[in-house]
């Protein structure tokens, strides 16, 4: 039953449809863990790696707050950036997209010093951005005496372009845009003494590294030494012009390094050690546990109240008015097979994925009782409506009528773009389960039977499944298929009586199978062969 409710006269409109089968929703985790490398600007900046519960979806104007609540800093101070091995790649802004990070991505958040203009200190704020032309504002920048100072992001690689190798841990400056190389080249210095070996040597060369700017153009920009001011290079500009909203406008250089200078001056010095809050081991752990639910909480979900969007507003017949209104799919009867359909494929956008939550279902006694709309006097089915169960009390809600026993489950193995299915039946004859998969058939112990591949559940009533079956539980000694089987052992006529005792397993399986294709014929048909 599909119930439609006017949130205004609160009429409710019902539609009453068969099924053949149920499809049912799985409950999804809200929330996946990305690690952020804290880069504070105090004194001989600190470096701290943290783990965070981000949303799965939204923007990096979430993870900005979320790292800046970490590091007890403003967001308008984060500048958010993505680190290889070779050096940088990219920035972050808060126009981003949050699946644009992956978990395995190696992010680093640096803190941003605070400004100082005319008239004392001021925080970055979102509104210091770029001007229409491509300037930076003169609210952001330090602009006394005639000088203006930006932020740069430095890494150190040993190499160039593409097979450098990067070492040392990143930094920021903040720098006179119109310093020469040579100052330029000092106050990079300045930052790396406390690496180096061999300080000295460092003033036996007139040109130590390039320093190569990463966001300026599509091929690899290279700021030139014999520039009088080589910070105000096109590439420069560029990269300040590519800044987005979130976070202070900055570039981001990459110095290498010959490797026989770098050698010379660090040794064989590799990336930064990070120390690890105890946020990123919490956080691993919560996520990596793959998420599990229970077949209740899919049923829950899909029965559960829900607000029609704006573009899907309903007219009630009532008010006369498009309304949001709330609708709500319930049971109101069931069948002797029911067979669930595990909704493991979603589409999200652009995204495509399987779902590979394990759903625990009972093999035994599934009580769908809490599950079947309570009924009432006003609300009643179609004229000519199947009856079924309408006038059960309510005390035979957890009787044999609503209790149903699993025989068969059909598996999908692998992923959007191709994959494989299996099948668990429960043998009739002897009850036991078995693994159906292509021509191989052996048995598998009930614990095994639920999986994170399990994709079609079939169910039996208990009460409808025939007495002579192993998977009845009211089997006694005069049930048919115990009757057959005890003559076979007394009869010499064994042939005969073997005959009639397959002749009925087969019957009763086939029936059983069967009622399924009409829901999807080619599992349906795969399954049958795996039987016979």
């Amino acid at each position: 039953r599909s119930s439609l409710t006017c949130p205004h006269c609160l009429k409710q409109s019902n539609t009453f449809d068969p099924f053949l089968c149920i499809s049912l929703p799985i409950p999804l985790r809200q929330t996946r863990p990305v690690c952020v490398t804290l880069v504070f600007s105090s004194k001989g900046q600190r470096y701290l790696r943290v783990g965070l519960a981000v949303p799965l979806f939204g923007s990096l104007a979430c993870l900005r707050r979320m790292v800046a609540d970490e590091g007890k800093i403003s967001p308008d101070q984060v500048i958010l950036t993505e680190i290889y091995t070779t050096g940088f790649k990219r920035s972050f802004f808060d126009d981003d997209d949050l699946t644009s990070i992956a978990e395995s991505d190696i992010i680093y958040a640096f803190q941003a010093p605070p400004l100082y203009i005319r008239g004392g200190s001021a925080r970055i704020s979102a509104g210091h951005r770029l001007a229409a032309s491509g300037a930076l504002s003169s609210e952001f920048l330090n602009q006394a005496d005639g000088m203006v100072k930006i932020l740069l992001l430095v890494c150190n690689a040993a190499g160039a372009g593409q097979q450098a190798v990067r070492f040392g841990p990143p930094f920021l400056m903040r720098e006179d845009r119109s310093v020469s190389w040579d100052q330029l080249q000092q106050s990079i210095l300045s930052k790396l003494y406390y690496l180096m070996i061999n300080g000295s040597q460092a003033h036996n060369f007139r040109v130590l590294f390039k320093i190569r700017v990463v966001g300026g153009s599509a091929s690899y920009s290279y700021l030139n030494p014999q520039d009088g001011r080589p910070l105000y290079h096109p590439a420069v500009d560029r990269a300040l012009k590519l800044c987005g909203s979130g976070g202070p406008p900055h570039v981001k250089l990459i110095v290498e390094w010959e490797h026989r200078i770098k050698d010379c001056l660090f040794g064989n010095i590799q990336e930064e050690v990070v120390k690890d809050s105890e946020s990123v081991r919490a956080q691993q752990q919560h996520h990596v546990q793959q998420h599990s639910c229970t077949l209740d909480e899919c049923f829950e979900l899909y029965t559960k109240e829900e607000q029609l969007a704006p573009d899907d507003a309903w007219k009630c017949p009532h008010c006369k008015q498009l309304q949001q209104g709330t609708v709500q799919m319930s049971l109101w009867t069931l069948p002797d097979i029911l067979i669930l359909h595990l909704k493991r494929f979603r589409q999200v956008g652009e995204r495509r994925n399987k779902l590979s939550t394990l759903v625990h279902f009972p093999l035994m006694g599934l009580a769908m009782g809490r599950h079947v709309v309570k009924r009432s006097n006003c609300v009643r089915p179609p004229h000519g409506w199947k009856q079924q169960a309408h006038h059960r009390s309510e005390a035979s809600r957890h009787s044999l009528d609503f209790l149903y026993d699993l025989y068969a489950v059909c598996n999908h193995h692998g992923g959007m773009h191709g994959g494989h299915y299996t099948a668990y039946c429960r043998n009739s004859v002897d009850g036991q389960w078995y693994a159906y998969d292509d021509s191989t058939v052996e048995p598998v112990p009930e614990g095994e039977v639920c999986t994170r591949g399990a994709y079609i559940l079939f169910y039996q009533r208990r009460d409808a499944i025939p007495s002579w079956s192993a998977n009845c539980s009211l089997q006694g000694e005069h049930s048919n298929l115990h009757y057959c089987i005890s003559s076979y052992q007394g009869q010499t006529n064994r042939k005969h009586t073997k005959k009639c005792i397959m002749k009925r397993v087969l019957e009763y399986s086939l029936k059983v199978l069967l009622l399924s294709i009409s829901f999807q014929p080619e599992i349906s048909f795969l399954i049958i062969l795996d039987f016979v």
